[in-house]
């Protein structure tokens, strides 16, 4: 650790230590029980911690140690009297103790301490015994320099000390930084060049090819340089798509969001983030980057201002090869220099080949073979490596080779091959660097591995029953395990249920995560027939959420041919509640889920009150869900009668959220999503003191890729946008932008609004925004109606009203809606018609049945009647301010 950061470490800690109090004894023995390597058994504090008379405090079990706690103030004053007494007691109690701690809580003074020790070790008694005294300083040095990484020992330790989980996870982040190899071979010409560029400009990119060793020489630097940062973190450029996502980003697993960019600033810090997004902005982390603060980026696209790292030279070539163990033979060498040249990767893949016992010879006849590597993709030298590694990484390399693709979940390739097999994976260079969720192969080594026979028939039914099984493990976890391993696997879990190679809970894991656009209704079968089967046999654990889960992902998909298609299928399959709650032995959350369910699909069906019931039933129910007050916010948010429901319904969740229990981020969301519409003061107030749960939520589901993120962002951004500018521009600041290709058209749409709405906040470039906006607008294939609709009104923002009325006039002729005639009310006001606007927003208030937005209507007709010169024009403006809120932006919308 830097110097000046564990000084300054040990600093916050003693200040902590000084304030622990009455516990104080139970806190330092975990402290002293940590840090001795014999067990000690503590009898001077009860089960509530408090100090108990007349005994030792701690002591080993063979007698050699003793402690004695005390947070007295000025226990280091005078000449220290109550540590004198304290001695006394244990030399007294345990004459046999050799080794003697004393310990306190406020600061040791060392000259005090010192005199003390020359006056106490006069004592006869203390005789061939060792003291030692431990102030708060000395107390928070030993937990900075020994305790830090010990996750048991800092759990313990946080409810007594409120910055110990900060610092720690900071330091587990740090230790993240991968440790370079031991053989790995020093570039000090690649070393130098990254230093000079450093002193240039704080932020590096390192750009190249798939392994030409863009990672390790940005490891190589972090490791030579270590003292020059206070901290060095590590992170895979998948989570990071903005800089300003730095502002807020998850450091360890699912700890508190830390801010990065506030480490950058506050100087001293490296921050490496390896295969960064091409969409990150160098000028963004410049201005960042405080005094001796380093960013370097690796990417495969190289830019004019990137740095390349050269290949290999001869000499480093024969220097890689020759650290296998053996010598390569110069006539060996020269075979596979004029192969391969100095491709790292695979002068590093020839290297594990030579160390697993491959003759030289054998290893220049496979060069002699293949020819050039680099003639295409090079792999043809890589698939004759990779078989000599056979009988070391078989095992690892099936499971790529079983799910056919080249990433795999990082949580499931561990618990199949172990954290052992996924290090040797890496140990071979076989693998990019830290991938975070995804262990993802090379691209050249993944090419070479499927021209190879390494997953046999029983391997891969192995391999396909512990995905299963891995399914069920992390089905009812309500974090986002679940959806990250099925969006890492969805091929292969797609691949096994057509196959009917699923006993089950592919078909759910697949259900649970599909888009609407993704599902494949031939792969989901037919749910009644599904459901009165499980009453003729044994069922697995997840078989009635599945048939449950069919219902609600084929209502989805038949909603593409149309509501009324949608809820006459739906109907048809109403049977399969009836079915699935008749299953003899269901559990009490089955139970649940199936009344949650029908009442899901009664709501869709236009019958709100019989599903009301259901979700109250499972409310009052011995299994109360999440879900159930997430629909019946759904159903009473714009009733008035029912508004205290609403926000007794809202504030249960966030209330269980924020205490830390377990709450689907889908709920989260879904509140989110349905909070708009929502009518009345309450919503706002709802929104204002739930605003922080709100931004996590959006802000981690977005960084982990979840598209309901950004939708419900979305959903909520028209509203915030004028109530809580700053909100939306936190929020908005803080998620990744994802590419267009690839995007479902919902997830177009939702970018779509959130650029739109992102644009009328006052200080944006409000033309760049809106461009964005429309390129989203544009990319959605099959455009709704509302899809339609709001892309006029954004070509009305960008002062193309003339384009936008075309648009709307051909909605209008279809459906004219109070939303419609009031966008062509603006189109008509914007081309200099304000006789024609007038008709179109008296036609507009007219159809308007929602009287929670009367005040904008009114609003755009108070601004159209003063364009006449009407004199009582401001009547509309009174009425509006009357009916509700007028926009902040003071502009009519």
């Amino acid at each position: 650790m830097h110097p000046k950061r564990r000084a300054a470490l040990i600093e916050t800690l003693a200040q902590g230590v000084e304030l622990v109090g009455p516990e104080f004894e139970r806190f330092a023995g975990i402290v002293m029980g940590a840090l001795k390597d014999v067990r000690l058994t503590h009898a001077g504090a009860n089960l509530r911690g408090y100090p108990v008379a007349g005994v030792v405090d701690s002591e080993s079990d063979d007698g050699r140690e003793a402690i004695e706690y005390s947070d007295r103030r000025g226990y280091f004053d005078g000449s220290m009297t109550k540590a004198e007494g304290d001695l006394l007691k244990i030399l007294k109690d345990r004459p046999a103790a050799k080794q003697i701690y004393l310990v306190a809580g406020e600061r040791a003074r060392p000259q005090k301490v010192a005199d003390f020790k020359v006056r106490v070790r006069a004592w006869p008694q203390m005789a061939g015994k060792a003291l030692t005294l431990f102030g708060g300083e000395e107390i928070a040095t030993e937990i900075v320099d020994h305790l830090l990484l010990d996750e048991q020992v800092v759990g313990r330790l946080t409810p007594y000390l409120s910055d110990l989980q900060r610092i720690v996870d900071e330091e587990v982040a740090a230790a993240l930084v991968p440790s370079l190899p031991s053989d790995t071979l020093p570039r000090p010409d690649v070393d130098v060049e990254i230093v000079a560029r450093l002193a240039a400009q704080p932020v590096l990119t390192i750009a190249g090819m798939g392994g030409v060793g863009k990672s390790v020489a940005a490891m190589a630097y972090a490791d030579t340089h270590r003292g020059a940062y206070q901290i060095r973190l590590w992170l895979d450029g998948d989570k990071i798509k903005r800089a300003e996502s730095l502002r807020a980003f998850p450091l360890v697993r699912a700890g508190d969001p830390r801010n990065i960019a506030g480490l950058l600033e506050a100087g001293g810090c490296l921050l490496v983030i390896d295969d960064a997004h091409q969409d990150i902005s160098i000028e963004a982390l410049t201005k960042y980057c405080g005094k001796g603060s380093h960013v370097i980026l690796t990417r495969r696209l190289a830019r004019p201002e990137a740095y390349e790292p050269p290949l290999l030279t001869r000499d480093e070539a024969r220097a890689i090869l020759d650290a296998s163990g053996s010598t390569c033979p110069p006539a060996v060498f020269e075979t596979i220099w004029a192969s391969i040249n100095g491709y790292p990767l695979c002068l590093s893949l020839l290297r594990a080949a030579a160390r697993s016992g491959v003759p030289w010879d054998d290893l220049a006849d496979d060069c002699r073979a293949v020819g050039k590597l680099l003639d295409e993709d090079g792999i043809r030298l890589v698939d004759r490596l990779l078989d000599r590694l056979k009988n070391q990484l078989r095992q690892e390399l099936s499971v790529f080779l079983w799910a056919e693709l080249p990433a795999v979940d990082t949580a499931f390739l561990t618990h199949e091959v172990a954290r052992v097999g996924v290090r040797n994976l890496k140990a071979y260079g076989l693998t990019s660097v830290d991938r975070g969720g995804l262990v993802r192969l090379h691209d050249v080594v993944f090419a070479a591995l499927k021209s190879l026979d390494w997953c046999d028939a029983a391997r891969s039914a192995g391999l396909d029953q512990a995905l299963q099984a891995f399914i069920v493990k992390v089905a009812d976890e309500p974090g986002l395990r679940l959806w990250t391993l099925v969006r890492a696997l969805m091929p292969k879990l797609e691949a096994m249920v057509a196959a009917g190679l699923d006993g089950g809970p592919c078909l759910y894991a697949l259900l649970a995560v599909w888009e609407p656009d993704e599902v494949r209704p031939n792969l989901v079968g037919n749910p009644v027939t599904a459901a009165e089967r499980l009453s003729h046999g044994p069922r697995g654990p997840l078989a009635v959420i599945t048939a449950i889960e069919a219902v609600e992902q084929l209502f989805l998909v038949d909603k593409h041919e149309g509501d009324r298609v949608a809820r006459n299928r739906l109907e048809e399959r109403m049977p399969v509640f009836a079915a699935l709650a008749a299953l003899p032995d269901l559990t009490s959350r089955e139970r649940a889920q199936i009344q949650h369910h029908e009442g899901k699909a009664l709501k869709r069906l236009n019958r709100p009150v019989e599903a009301a019931e259901r979700f109250e039933a499972v409310l009052a129910g011995p299994f109360p869900m999440d879900e159930a007050r997430l629909q019946l916010v759904t159903i009473y948010r714009s009733d008035p009668n029912k508004t205290n429901e609403t926000i007794a319904l809202v504030n249960a969740v966030f209330d269980r959220w924020g205490a830390g229990e377990d709450v689907a981020y889908s709920v989260i969301l879904g509140l989110i999503e349905r909070l708009p519409a929502g009518e009345g003061r309450w919503r706002n107030d709802i929104i204002a003191r739930h605003a922080e749960a709100i931004k996590t939520t959006i802000v981690e589901a977005s960084n982990q890729g979840v598209g309901q993120g950004p939708r419900a962002f979305a959903s909520l951004d028209r509203f915030i946008s004028t109530e809580m500018p700053g909100l939306f521009m936190d929020i908005f600041h803080q998620i990744p932008v994802p590419g267009l290709e690839g995007l479902a058209d919902g997830d177009r749409f939702a970018w779509a609004e959130i650029y739109a709405e992102a644009a009328r906040i006052s200080g944006v470039d409000a033309v760049a925004l809106r461009a964005d906006a429309l390129r989203f607008y544009d990319g959605i294939i099959k455009p709704a109606d509302f899809h339609i609709q709001r892309r006029a009104e954004l070509l009305i923002d960008m002062a193309q009203a003339a384009d936008a009325e075309t648009v709307l006039l051909g909605l209008a002729a279809k459906k004219s809606t109070e939303w419609v005639e009031r966008l062509l009310a603006r189109t008509r006001l914007a081309l200099g018609d304000p006789v024609g606007a007038l008709v179109r927003i008296d036609a507009a208030l007219a159809l308007l049945k929602s009287e929670h937005f009367r005040s904008e209507f009114l609003e755009l007709r108070y601004e159209i009647r003063s364009k006449l010169g009407d004199a009582h024009a401001r009547q509309d403006l009174e009425y509006a301010l009357a009916a509700g809120r007028v926009p902040a932006s003071g502009v009519a919308r």
